[in-house]
């Protein structure tokens, strides 16, 4: 039997239409590049978090909320490109100097015509069974959940209280995507919530929902891993656009190869499952988009290796203050030994490199690893850290 929902065509054609409507011409303001960067960083991040969510939990709204941030997305795009426009001007030579910022919004696009392929599905009516879905959420270390409400609440409160990142606000016709900290909920507020696990629930508990089911294992676990590596490619990304480290660059190539041999294991996966056709529909299409977002973020990493080019770059990008650095092991180590050690300073491991298999650490997955000598791990920390970080590492048996 299918999941398929009945669909109301002339809905479906509205909304076709205002999916492939022509972008309206932007005005000018008077934002900086910074901000620009900033804020669509930002925002591509909830975004994939919400597209994916959309279908992993049959969510039309959030599917709707695809469409209709993207516009806001465009519109800062545009911003981007014009700066970076009025600062080259006609001088032909210097066009090469911006060339990774427009590459960088071209990287966007890519991501959002993706999440919006997913939104589409969901809007014309397909769904993925009850069984599928529940699955999935079961999985994931890292779930959004969509919470109503928390009228009076503020995103500063949830953040503080719960350790849960507000993805976006629905309030009535509009979308507010990663609202910051200071913005209060109102009533009929629709709030997408994403964090650990542990936390998640808490928040849950605390206003007398039922908690998430937990699951280790399961025939869709490395559909999830995909999702918690893109999170990860995402941000290594976004990181390299000002870092422009060669090393790194490499290694964000590797990390996009591995999610191509991720994709035709979970196609095989679910080929093998004996799902219904809608099922297998619908996670295929999930597999192939996650694929194809992580294929455009590379595009983001495709820039000038000359020196003047990477000064000039800084200065346009204004680079942040924190470092992505990989270091290796040299000894066997528990993961959970060098997390808590890092944790104590303010640092971050994003991921585990093994051979050519990735792992994104989470809170869930931190207990269980074991490093071994040749095995890499990826670590995010403030630059005043860097001695400090390395030092420590080196007493652990690490070389950068």
């Amino acid at each position: 039997m299918s999941n398929e929902l009945p669909v109301d065509r002339e809905l479906v054609e509205k909304l076709h239409r205002r999916i492939h409507a022509k972008p309206r011409p932007p005005r000018y303001q008077p934002i900086t590049v910074t901000e620009a960067l900033h804020r669509l960083r930002r925002s591509l991040e909830a975004s994939i978090l919400l597209g994916l969510y959309g279908l992993i939990e049959n969510d039309f709204e959030a599917a709707m909320g695809i469409i209709d941030v993207e516009r806001g997305i465009d519109e800062i795009a545009y911003q981007l490109l014009t700066h970076i426009s009025i600062a080259v001007g006609h001088h032909v030579e210097d066009a090469a100097h911006a060339a990774p910022l427009y590459t960088y919004v071209l990287a966007v696009d890519k991501v959002m015509d993706a999440l919006k392929d997913l939104a589409s599905l969901v809007i014309r009516g397909h769904r993925l069974s009850d069984k599928v879905s529940e699955e999935l959420v079961a999985l994931s270390d890292e779930p959004v959940v969509k919470i109503e409400g928390l009228r009076g609440w503020s995103v500063g409160r949830l953040l503080d209280e719960y350790s849960v990142d507000v993805l976006a606000i629905k309030r009535k016709n509009s979308w507010i995507l990663d609202p910051g900290n200071e913005e209060r909920i109102e009533e009929n507020d629709t709030v997408y919530v994403w964090g650990a696990k542990d936390s998640v629930n808490d928040l849950l508990r605390g206003i007398g929902r039922e908690p998430l089911p937990e699951r280790e294992e399961g025939a869709l676990a490395e559909i999830v891993s995909s999702v918690e590596m893109l999170l990860v490619m995402n941000e290594l990304a976004h990181y390299q656009l000002r870092a422009q480290d060669t090393v790194l660059a490499d290694e964000i190539m590797e990390l996009e190869m591995f999610m191509d041999e991720l994709r035709v294991r979970n196609t095989k996966t679910v080929l093998a499952q004996g799902f219904s056709y809608e099922d297998t529909f619908l996670l295929l299409s999930l597999v192939t988009r996650i694929e194809d977002i992580s294929d455009a973020l590379t595009y983001i990493i495709v820039m000038p290796a000359e020196e003047e080019y990477r000064e000039i770059l800084s200065s346009l990008v204004e680079a942040a203050g924190d470092r992505i650095s990989i270091y290796k092991a040299h000894n066997y180590i528990e993961l959970a030994t060098v997390v808590e050690t890092l944790e104590e300073m303010g640092a971050t491991i994003l991921a585990v490199r093994k051979g050519r298999e990735w792992i994104a650490v989470t809170p869930y997955n931190a207990e269980k690893l074991r490093l071994e000598p040749g095995d890499s791990i990826l670590v995010e920390y403030e630059k005043p850290l860097e001695k400090r970080v390395a030092e420590a590492l080196e007493k652990l048996g690490f070389t950068a």
